[in-house]
């Protein structure tokens, strides 16, 4: 994807922070920001942007250049997928389902979302504006500027939320993409999730799992590699001697980076790719089974009914007539 399509998340949301609010005009707007990729945005007060991120790429460009130092309070959520934070300079974690990450320092240069797919939701204070005027709303709830001015002095910080905190962020991701509820619910349910958060809704806590530039540009060489071509086969071992360390040592970094183990991720990755082959091509089930690394049907018919719960031919014939597909005598052929 080129560069100028994926600086369209930070482009989009700092020319909506940037412009005059306007409290009667349209609240809601959907963004395209790159191939099946969403921005569902909401002004709740003036200098208050909520979004949720619905996002089907491994990166996204954030010009930097758009933020002014130390103007903005950022909350980001994980609702699903995976999203990498700088914790500090080098250092990298990576945020799974309920994590919370506040902080005033967006990505120096990108967004990264191991495994190509990320949905969660942010929450953005120009603290420009707040200072001048906080909302009646925030300030009738215990939220003043001095606990923003707080949570902006703690720097990156990393939380992981209770289960009541996460039903909340739920409810909250969904009433944004589906887009159909209204501004005051929206407010509502933020205020909620706000209160869930400061009175022991999260906790913080420091990640022992940094990873480092260098292994980071390992782990992410490596699963190219091995998913680049999926009817050849990598052990750990081969991959760990391509690039100089120990077996264990690559195993721990993927573990850290893409939040499973190799084998689990590559299993996951071998399934997904014959569902699409199932559906969109007329390859024989044979076929199909050498392009995902099985040289025999049989062993590639049980691990594919053990993941989908049906048969590849079943799974075929379900998914390509629920698509419209028209299968013209075909599913005779690959019996």
């Amino acid at each position: 994807m080129p560069e100028m399509d994926l600086n369209r998340q930070a482009e989009t949301i700092m020319n909506l922070m940037a412009a005059d609010y306007d409290a009667g005009g349209a609240v809601f707007r959907n963004f395209c920001v790159g191939q099946d990729s969403y921005l569902h945005t909401a002004w709740l007060w003036d200098g208050i942007l909520l979004w949720a991120n619905d996002i089907h790429l491994t990166r996204l460009s954030y010009p930097v250049t758009l933020f002014d130092e130390d103007a903005y309070l950022l909350l980001n959520i994980c609702h699903s997928g995976r999203c990498e934070v700088e914790l500090s300079p080098g250092s990298f974690v990576y945020m799974s389902p309920g994590i919370l990450n506040v902080s005033m320092n967006p990505p120096k240069s990108k967004y990264y979302y191991p495994g190509g797919i990320y949905k969660g939701i942010e929450l953005c204070f120009d603290l420009r504006k707040m200072r001048e005027q906080m909302p009646e709303a925030l300030t009738s709830y215990g939220f003043d500027l001095s606990m923003l001015e707080r949570f902006a002095g703690k720097g990156n910080v990393l939380a992981m939320m209770k289960s009541e905190s996460v039903q909340e962020e739920e409810k909250l991701f969904d009433m944004l993409c589906e887009g159909k509820s209204s501004i005051y619910s929206i407010r509502f349910a933020i205020l909620s999730l706000l209160h869930h958060l400061v009175n022991g809704g999260a906790e913080e806590f420091d990640s022992r799992t940094l990873v480092t530039k260098g292994q980071r540009r390992i782990v992410t060489e490596a699963e190219q590699m091995m998913t680049e071509n999926f009817g050849k086969r990598y052990t750990i071992e081969e991959m760990a001697a391509r690039f100089g360390i120990s077996a264990s040592a690559l195993k721990k970094y993927f573990s850290a980076v893409y939040g499973k183990p190799v084998s689990q991720y590559m299993r996951e990755k071998r399934m997904e790719r014959a569902m699409e082959l199932l559906v969109n091509t007329e390859k024989s089930i044979g076929e199909v089974a050498l392009a995902c690394g099985y040289e025999h049907q049989g062993k590639f018919g049980t691990a594919f009914k053990e993941f989908t719960g049906i048969s590849p031919l079943e799974y075929r014939r379900q998914n390509r007539k629920s698509s419209g597909y028209t299968l013209m005598g075909f599913d005779q052929q690959v019996n």
